[in-house]
């Protein structure tokens, strides 16, 4: 294929990927934003007040475990995180807000409700025997480490980050989207030698 018809190729296809809106056809620069880096990526997500999620989990834990979708809405240190399908048993609502967790059900009526520092942990053991720490969940999620505690950071050749490792656990990283003007993990993956959660982010904002 001569000069002028590869690149006309590359124009179609590019047109294709617009039009059709093709995930395979995703082309991303070499680091996020081309010129934005990591280090001010995760200064940025830091600043937020708040954001919005919605997307789809999978959790194992021992000998627990489930699949369903989520909305999760974080407001500073505050939370909301709607589960709904077989992992929320239907539909549960879960506000977690300055080391108080409150469950409630379908109808708005509460089911359980915790205190203290390990509040989430507690309400994680022992409503969904879920065995894994929740405080960075709203720092994985984001595709950054938790600022409290010290991590690694492993990239690719590329420039885009592959995994962090915090406090025992393993957090993979298979695809970023852009979303509201930042880039977000589409796929997360969360591990230890106990535990596995699978999370795909459908919207970001």
């Amino acid at each position: 294929m001569n000069r002028g018809l590869r690149i006309g190729a590359l124009r179609v296809a590019g047109l294709l990927c617009l039009v059709l809106g093709l995930s395979g056809c995703a082309l991303r620069p070499t680091v996020p934003g081309s010129s934005v880096r990591w280090s001010e990526r995760q200064a940025d997500l830091q600043s937020l007040p708040g954001w919005e999620l919605r997307g789809r989990i999978a959790v194992k834990s021992g000998n627990a475990g489930g699949q369903g979708r989520l909305r999760w809405q974080q407001a500073g240190d505050s939370a909301r995180l709607r589960l709904s399908g077989p992992l929320g048993s239907g539909s549960m609502e879960i506000r977690w807000d300055s080391g108080q967790v409150v469950l409630t059900d379908r109808k708005g009526e509460v089911t359980a409700a915790y205190s203290g520092p390990d509040a989430v942990e507690q309400f994680l053991d022992q409503q969904l025997g879920w065995h894994f720490p929740a405080v960075h969940l709203r720092y994985w999620v984001l595709g950054i480490p938790d600022p409290h505690s010290r991590a690694r950071q492993i990239f690719d050749p590329d420039g885009w980050l592959m995994q962090i490792d915090q406090d025992g656990w393993q957090v993979g990283y298979s695809e970023f989207r852009q979303y509201s003007g930042q880039w977000i993990p589409h796929r997360v993956s969360i591990e230890d030698e106990h535990a596995r959660v699978r999370l795909v982010i459908d919207d970001w904002k």
